[in-house]
């Protein structure tokens, strides 16, 4: 392989990558700061590989921590409407008590959330999602044992 093949494929490789995704991987995970910028809510396997999404494992980062509470009732006032979903989810899952004292501020909302469910990406409504963590649906998810890497 000569240099100009070599310059060009590098290149190639280059443009590929998203903007800011080389300085992103070198600065240091902040699953408070994921959490509530989050830009969509996806538990379980998601893509075509079902990996697990930042959201959820931020969240998970977070509900290992012993202030993991009062971290998620913090940061629910300035997240993004996933973020809070996330934080609701979390709270329900770690306090029922402090998760029903959210609930009435921050439980609903006309905001539509993008959503990622397997492979399908789509947009749903914070109300209806909200509903479906006060029901458990998303208890399993977050319960689930992921292999160790």
């Amino acid at each position: 392989m000569n240099w100009r093949t070599l310059s060009l494929i590098a290149s190639i490789v280059i443009l590929q990558v998203p903007p800011g995704a080389v300085l992103d991987a070198a600065e240091p995970f902040d699953a408070d700061s994921t959490l509530r910028k989050a830009g969509s809510f996806a538990l379980g396997g998601v893509g075509v590989a079902g990996t697990m999404s930042q959201g959820e494992g931020a969240l998970r980062e977070i509900l290992k921590k012993s202030d993991a509470v009062a971290r998620l009732e913090k940061m629910l006032p300035q997240a993004t409407p996933a973020g809070q979903l996330y934080a609701l989810l979390g709270l329900r899952a770690r306090d029922r008590a402090a998760y029903q004292r959210a609930l009435p501020k921050y439980g609903h909302g006309d905001a539509s959330v993008e959503t990622m469910r397997g492979c399908i990406l789509q947009h749903e409504a914070f109300a209806v999602l909200v509903n479906q963590i006060d029901h458990g649906d998303y208890d399993s998810s977050l319960s689930r044992e992921w292999p160790k890497r």
